[in-house]
């Protein structure tokens, strides 16, 4: 997870220098549940993928990823896994921003969203909304895993409400399912205070994009 905004990409990076609270050396256990069940086709792109996990754990379940983040620092460490882990056949990691998704020429089956939707604001929100539209075609399907406004308390990111998400997604998009989730963090962080003991309340998200 890193924000895409100019002012934060360099915050975010340097919260790679260490450990950031999301960064929990594994897989969203959620999301990987998800996809343990449920095929959404072949090619992935996995936006704000971090150092990795989410994009390394759906190479193993078949997909050919392509994971993006803003963060230098996390990219490099998500690229030296793929070399560790010898699946650099089916992933691969570049440095992007979430708002020039619109840059990408490939278009893909399914968008990975797991923690950054709930870190933009309104403006940026709609201009990820209207990038993602780029690299997505009819068809084609949408997670998300995000902050839910259940979690208490008022440290960390944006809580994000179910009706947020319907009104971002009711153009061209049809929201399938949101359901109650739990976000996996380092709880040994100072800046968190999570309700569950080692993770937070979230929603996961699927979405499908409508034809014509």
């Amino acid at each position: 997870m890193s924000s895409p905004d100019d002012g934060d990409e360099r915050g975010f990076d340097d919260a790679y220098a260490g450990t950031p609270p999301w960064d929990i050396g594994r897989p969203q256990p959620d999301l990987r549940s998800l996809f343990e069940t449920r095929s959404f086709g072949e090619s992935l792109l996995d936006v704000g993928c971090g150092t990795g996990e989410n994009a390394l754990f759906l190479a193993t379940q078949g997909y050919s990823v392509l994971g993006i983040d803003a963060s230098p620092r996390a990219i490099e460490q998500a690229q030296a896994k793929a070399r560790n882990r010898r699946v650099e056949a089916r992933v691969r990691f570049a440095v992007q921003n979430a708002l020039t998704l619109n840059e990408l020429t490939a278009e893909f089956d399914v968008v990975v969203d797991c923690g950054l939707f709930h870190v933009f604001d309104d403006e940026s929100r709609q201009t990820y909304l209207e990038a993602l539209a780029h690299v997505v075609a009819p068809g084609s399907y949408i997670v998300v895993l995000c902050f839910s406004d259940r979690e208490p308390g008022t440290w960390g990111p944006r809580r994000i409400s179910t009706d947020e998400i319907r009104s971002a997604f009711v153009d061209g998009w049809a929201v399938e399912e949101i359901r109650s989730a739990h976000f996996a963090v380092n709880p040994n962080q100072e800046e968190i205070d999570p309700s569950n003991g080692d993770s937070v309340e979230a929603w996961l998200a699927t979405g499908q994009r409508l034809r014509g």
